[in-house]
């Protein structure tokens, strides 16, 4: 599999409103036994299964206004394919630290699992922490792991000021973080850059900060073009 091209498969199919796209992800991702070993995973079994709760929680987005009941059901099975996900990672001994490579992983799958709970329902309070706090310990310098903390905090902030501008203050660091991201080597999985500007424009829009907002969602623009959420922001905003 090429993962970066499975990546832009789904997050073009998302950007576009394409959930027929995203069902022929999903077809495309579906587990595959070792030949020979009836039951036994694929050496990429973990990375499938993180791939596949990222096209359920793309899918889950897409329908939250539409079909609710198959929105929650996307968003169930996004996290049931992380659990797979972090199952499949090397096991540590006891006394030993997990590799780098592992702590990625795991922050990677549980930031993904906090994005699942958020799934349709962006900046609202009800989704819960979900298992953020873990990957911020894991990987505090991931821009994605960055930019789902500030969600939840924003989300939790209810009507008390400070803490809302705290969390927008996390939003705007994550957008720099992803930027100095973008201007280093491709990674896999490098989601998140556009929908964290989209994210901080419906913050600062929330705020009154309309002359911001609009900032960040041209912003989101320049990055993914076709990005129908920010484009229908941006509507709200300039009409």
């Amino acid at each position: 599999m090429d993962w970066a091209d499975i990546e832009g498969r789904i997050q073009y199919a998302y950007y576009t409103n394409d959930a027929r796209a995203l069902d022929g992800v999903l077809t495309s991702l579906k587990p595959k036994a070792v030949e020979g070993e009836e039951g036994a995973a694929s050496a990429d079994a973990g990375t499938r299964a993180y791939f596949r709760a990222l096209a359920h929680y793309r899918l889950a987005q897409l329908l939250a206004g539409t079909q609710k009941s198959r929105s929650r059901a996307a968003a169930d099975d996004c996290d049931d394919e992380i659990d797979l996900a972090v199952e499949a990672l090397p096991k540590v001994p006891l006394g030993l630290d997990e590799t780098d490579a592992g702590r990625r992983t795991r922050a990677e799958a549980y930031t993904l699992s906090t994005a699942c709970a958020l799934a349709g329902r962006e900046l609202m309070s009800d989704a819960g922490s979900g298992r953020i706090e873990e990957a911020v310990k894991l990987e505090p310098k991931n821009p994605r792991v960055r930019l789902f903390e500030a969600v939840v905090a924003f989300g939790d902030a209810g009507k008390d000021q400070f803490a809302r501008n705290a969390a927008v203050t996390k939003m705007r660091t994550a957008t720099q973080m992803f930027e100095a991201a973008r201007a280093g080597a491709s990674t896999t999985p490098e989601w998140g850059a556009a929908e964290a500007y989209a994210l901080l424009g419906r913050a600062l829009y929330e705020q009154r900060d309309v002359v911001a907002a609009r900032e960040a969602l041209e912003r989101a623009l320049l990055i993914a073009p076709d990005y129908q959420y920010a484009k229908k922001l941006m509507a709200q905003i300039t009409k």
